[in-house]
């Protein structure tokens, strides 16, 4: 019982996250500027490299520059720094989590104890280190919904080779999150609508009515998917069709922006080796 009520809540949290989330975004993506206008299959190759080069790199002083250099291209997209940091600090908490049990379980030195639980050296630097590429991870994750509209970023990755299915997927999902998050508003209002005071019940008919609300928000949204798969059959739609996309040719500019990230991040990992081998 009480882990079907924690996954009510998560889902609830993860819908509501998700449609803030969006939300932020659209107010970034009408800015212009040099970044903004950079072709998005640059951007998105830019942010795998990134993201990458952080994940192999074993020197946290290397990852670190990542992350101000990803922070230096954001200033010059004139991104808000305010709703970046928001977003931000929004999703590091999964990663805290993974990172704050590190030192208590990985190394061999103890340079503290709390409670009669050891705190590792080589676990701490771990934590920290792997704390870090999440960091790179998320923001250069941000830095990408900010200043390139998702519908560009699907189309970018089907001229990358995505497969055409998983760009179809991932196109209805950001769609219906809208949709879902107006189905769980309508709900609530009808709630309020119709008295419900969550200081008069008890908690655990509040948790029942929770159920009933999720419930329907799930039988409802496979409502609307057999809707709009019906729609999309009846429109020619099969497991053959592919996305359409369209794009202009990759500039100068472009090119020379990934020539720079390139440049940086081999300096990166050479540094990173003679630190190891040093």
């Amino acid at each position: 019982m009480a882990l079907n009520n924690f996954k009510i809540y998560i889902f609830l949290f993860l819908v509501i996250f998700l449609h803030y989330s969006l939300r932020l975004i659209e107010k970034e993506l009408p800015k212009n500027s040099v970044i903004h206008n950079l072709d998005s299959r640059v951007k998105l190759i830019f942010v795998l490299m990134l993201v990458i080069t952080s994940a192999i790199l074993n020197n946290i002083e290397s990852v670190l520059l990542i992350w101000f250099y990803i922070l230096f291209i954001i200033l010059l997209s004139r991104i808000s720094i305010i709703n970046t940091i928001k977003r931000i600090i929004l999703i590091l908490p999964f990663g805290m989590f993974l990172a704050f049990f590190q030192p208590f379980v990985k190394g061999d030195t103890v340079i503290y104890t709390i409670l009669g639980a050891p705190i590792y050296y080589e676990g701490l630097l771990f934590g920290a280190l792997l704390f870090s590429k999440f960091l790179v991870s998320i923001t250069a994750i941000v830095f990408l919904s900010s200043t390139t509209p998702m519908h560009e970023v699907i189309i970018a990755g089907r001229r990358l080779g995505l497969p055409s299915i998983m760009a179809t997927m991932l196109g209805l999902m950001v769609r219906y999150l809208f949709i879902m998050y107006d189905i769980l508003e309508n709900t609530l209002n009808s709630q309020k609508s119709r008295c419900l005071n969550r200081k008069n019940i008890s908690y655990k008919s509040l948790l029942t009515i929770f159920g009933y609300s999720v419930g329907s928000l799930f039988i409802r949204s496979y409502e609307q998917g057999e809707r709009t798969y019906l729609a999309m059959t009846s429109r020619g739609y099969s497991e053959n069709s592919n996305v359409a996309s369209f794009g202009g040719k990759i500039k100068k500019i472009d090119i020379l922006f990934l020539i720079i990230t390139i440049i940086f991040l081999i300096i990166l990992i050479i540094f990173n080796f003679i630190n190891i081998y040093i």
